[in-house]
């Protein structure tokens, strides 16, 4: 990990990552509910029957669970923002693919929106995150085949207006 400086602060995000950033965030209300919402059913006014598992104890422990990811996924965005960290970032956005995958193809967790929108989501913040721009925001070089797949896309070297951060050096 590297050394934080006062020279952070000033360094400017690019906007890939920004975006990157912005649709990553979209689990997060859902987390946020449903930690609320299990353990709302788990400990105060229970249902029956219980939402996801077949005990009140098991209401409960999904509502923690929801609640570590939902503290685990916006730690990660922070960091991958502040430069430090994107692995866990990438990490989370992967499960929560695989997560709306999931809840697609099993039709009693609910509709298909919610789920597609999810995917789509945690795909684009993604492709997002790994853009030639991001890997010069935590201090990685990036590896030739992503250059040239993203410069056939239009998200290669650039120069990124709004905020003066080139990705050219």
């Amino acid at each position: 990990m590297r050394e934080y400086s006062a020279a952070d602060d000033d360094r400017p995000t690019p906007g890939l990552v920004t975006g990157a950033v912005s649709i990553g965030t979209a689990p997060l209300p859902f987390l946020a509910v449903y930690t609320l919402l299990f353990l709302g059913h788990g400990l105060i006014h229970p249902v029956h029957p219980p939402d996801i598992t077949t005990t009140q104890g098991g209401e409960v422990i999904a509502g923690c669970v929801t609640g570590v990811l939902f503290i685990a996924l916006l730690v990660a965005i922070i960091w991958f923002v502040n430069g430090s960290r994107r692995w866990p970032f990438a990490v989370l956005q992967v499960a929560v693919a695989a997560a709306g995958c999931y809840f697609l193809i099993d039709g009693t967790k609910g509709g298909p929106a919610v789920s597609v929108l999810l995917i789509l989501a945690a795909v684009v913040a993604l492709v997002l995150a790994f853009a030639p721009a991001a890997w010069r925001h935590v201090e990685r070089r990036a590896p030739r085949l992503v250059h040239v797949g993203y410069g056939k896309v239009g998200l290669g070297e650039h120069d990124d207006t709004v905020t003066g951060y080139s990705t050219a050096r």
